[in-house]
């Protein structure tokens, strides 16, 4: 019974070991994580088959914000702020402006600070501001109640803060999460304390407090932010029609399924 007794109190202390190593790897490299920067040199010419302005926005604490500014094909039913998602930068997300500017709408993307040209280092604190300035200078353009706020991925959290003070067109969340910290525990698949993580995204709270109409877009087989994550934004949504379920889709792939496109035209075109 006694080595039945100390075998046991072995694998606890060695599976106790592994864990604490889990969550000192988690703690200490969650930006890594989160923020899958991929810098630009500051010359690097972008090619989109499409015509386009390249925009540097100021941001309040002092960095500069790259942005890439499509106009709609034909007469412009308004604009698309798209805020993308972690990993890259323009030079891969530019192509995003398609779905919008063949539906008639002018689209602003930028990359966040520490991605691509843009200066600084991203930080929950930093995303925000860097949505901030952005949206001053689209309403150089167009008027707040012209402007729908997009968000994919990581983006989503950023677009539902600025819903959250803002009042635009509506809102459109692509493969959102409730709270940023639930994805990484889906990911390291261990219930992990919350003191540890330094950036929340709390998208849940900044739905809460939007006055727009909200539409959530999401894959039913999403292995990187699970089904379960955006079906706990549901109740927060105005009908249950603004969750559209995209059967089949994953993480990545929406774009591939009609079934998007069909929702783009439900929530986009007159």
């Amino acid at each position: 019974m006694a080595e039945w007794i100390k075998a046991g109190a072995v694998i606890f202390a060695a599976g106790l070991a592994l864990y604490l190593i889990v969550v000192l790897v988690v703690w200490a490299g969650q930006e890594r994580f989160i923020y899958q920067t991929r810098s630009l040199p500051s010359g690097y010419r972008f090619t989109f088959e499409a015509s386009y302005e390249e925009v540097s926005i100021p941001t309040a604490d002092g960095e500069a914000i790259n942005g890439l500014f499509f106009r709609a094909r034909g007469d412009s039913r308004g604009a698309v702020l798209y805020f993308h998602g972690n990993r890259g930068n323009l030079s891969r997300w530019g192509h995003m402006h398609r779905p919008f500017t063949d539906r008639g709408y002018d689209v602003l993307l930028i990359d966040y600070r520490g991605y691509g040209k843009s200066t600084g280092k991203p930080s929950e604190t930093g995303l925000y501001q860097d949505g901030e300035a952005a949206l001053q200078w689209l309403q150089q353009h167009h008027r707040l109640e012209q402007v729908i706020f997009y968000g994919r991925s990581l983006g989503s959290g950023v677009a539902a803060y600025l819903a959250s003070r803002y009042t635009p067109k509506s809102l459109i969340l692509e493969t959102p999460y409730d709270v940023l910290p639930n994805v990484i525990q889906h990911q390291v698949m261990l219930p992990l304390p919350r003191g540890i993580f330094r950036h929340h995204f709390p998208t849940f709270r900044y739905l809460s407090e939007a006055r727009c109409p909200i539409h959530i877009l999401a894959g039913t087989h999403d292995r990187l932010i699970p089904l379960r994550l955006p079906l706990k934004l549901k109740p927060l949504l105005r009908s249950p029609s603004d969750l559209a379920l995209i059967q089949g889709a994953g993480h990545h792939n929406l774009s591939a399924f009609q079934a998007y496109h069909f929702e783009l035209d439900r929530l986009l075109l007159p």
